[in-house]
């Protein structure tokens, strides 16, 4: 089976937009997690 660079550019394209999705849908959780892991890396 060979992956094609349009194979990589529709997983990358999906994950991205899983991620936007569940930020939106989770956004309280979502910046609590990254103040959190902010104010852990100062």
């Amino acid at each position: 089976m060979k992956v094609t660079s349009r194979d990589v550019r529709v997983f990358v394209l999906g994950m991205l937009a899983f991620l936007v999705f569940e930020s939106i849908y989770n956004w309280e959780d979502s910046k609590q997690a990254f103040l959190s892991g902010y104010n852990y890396s100062k």
